[in-house]
């Protein structure tokens, strides 16, 4: 009956002992080993991490440099108008050109009577004879010393008036050919045959249109980028393109608009392009470098500025403020950017500065529109 007993007592302790060991190294185990459910746990906290970067499309934009336009209305203006005026008195015998007339420079517009001129010329001519005469004897006599300085010097001014008589009939008889001063077309004449002039009397207006001026106004931040000698092109009211070169940027401001004024200067050897057509005249400026983008690219900052979002080296998000320098087909010309960028071109409505993101790089705008469906 106590052998029973010692050996239950024996029985128990073993069993306890096996029970402690065997939890022990289950803990043991635990601690050491892989727990798959802790594994799941860990991996789960890691994927979540790894979606708090927000995923944004960007696409690679590359700066190009392009003439800055300043676009104004403008008008078509003769280089130079000039109104002819007579020279000479005389009575108008002859007109060799009519209103609208294509005249080359010294091509005579009309022409008057001589009058007396003639018969006044030859008696001025022996007139220079008879004191070249005088003036020879009255030096002879000098050398004799029949003569004084003070004769001598009379002889000579006696003279050189008969010679200035001379010319100034001469000139007279070349005035009564009134002759074009320059290349041009006839405006308006004012005269008829038969009519009488006076010295200082406007004959005709004589218009230059070769080059053919278009004239605009422009502000005064526009008048700073421009420069004379630079290119420009007009689109007149016919449908006409001319292309032509900026002659002149006035100095002072117009004291009721405070504009400029600017000239650009076309060539029109045909004289077919006439003065007084509106235009749209695109004037260029410097050379400036521009990234094309869509305006739905464009952001607002808080404080009201425009610029974009972008992508840096880091993936982190950056904005950069821009200035809007004009169109074109492709889009909207912006600077102040980096030559090249990553342009976030999806998601930047949800990204701040500063942030990090993961970007995904598309090739243009249709692809990205595309992987945001797929997604």
């Amino acid at each position: 009956m106590t052998l029973m007993k010692t050996n239950s007592r024996n029985l128990s302790h073993i069993l306890s002992l096996t029970i402690v060991v065997a939890v022990a190294l289950w803990m043991a185990s635990g601690l050491l080993g892989n727990d798959p459910e802790a594994s799941a746990i860990t991996a789960t906290e890691t994927a979540s991490a790894e979606d708090a970067i927000q995923q944004v499309r960007v696409q690679q934009f590359d700066a190009t440099e392009v003439a800055r336009e300043v676009v104004v209305s403008g008008r078509t203006e003769p280089n130079r108008m000039v109104e002819v005026r007579a020279e000479t008195d005389g009575t108008v015998i002859s007109i060799n050109a009519e209103r609208g007339a294509i005249v080359a420079a010294g091509a005579p517009l009309l022409t008057l009577d001589i009058r007396d001129r003639n018969a006044r010329l030859a008696e001025a001519a022996a007139l220079v004879a008879q004191r070249e005469l005088e003036y020879k004897a009255t030096q002879n006599l000098r050398g004799q010393q029949f003569t004084t300085e003070v004769q001598i010097a009379d002889v000579n001014a006696r003279l050189e008036s008969a010679k200035a008589t001379h010319e100034k009939i001469k000139l007279e008889i070349r005035n009564t050919v009134i002759s074009a001063p320059f290349d041009g077309v006839v405006q308006e004449r004012s005269v008829e045959i038969g009519d009488f002039v006076r010295i200082g009397d406007t004959v005709l207006e004589l218009v230059d249109l070769d080059p053919l001026i278009i004239s605009g106004e422009v502000n005064e931040r526009e008048i700073s980028e421009l420069i004379a000698g630079g290119g420009g092109i007009a689109n007149l009211s016919n449908g006409s393109q001319l292309t032509g070169t900026i002659r002149y940027l006035a100095p002072v401001a117009d004291t009721s608009t405070r504009s400029f004024n600017v000239e650009l200067a076309v060539p029109n050897p045909d004289n077919t392009i006439r003065a007084g057509l509106t235009s749209d005249i695109h004037l260029y400026a410097d050379v400036i470098k521009v990234h094309t983008l869509s305006a739905g690219l464009l952001s607002l900052a808080d404080d009201g500025t425009i610029g974009v979002k972008i992508v840096d080296n880091q993936d982190t998000v950056r904005f950069y403020p821009v200035e809007i320098a004009g169109t074109s087909t492709e889009g909207t010309q912006v600077t102040g950017l980096p030559d090249s960028i990553r342009l976030i071109t999806v998601g930047q409505g949800f990204v701040t500065e500063g942030q990090k993101v993961n970007p995904v790089t598309v090739s243009s705008p249709e692809s990205a529109a595309s992987y945001e469906r797929a997604d």
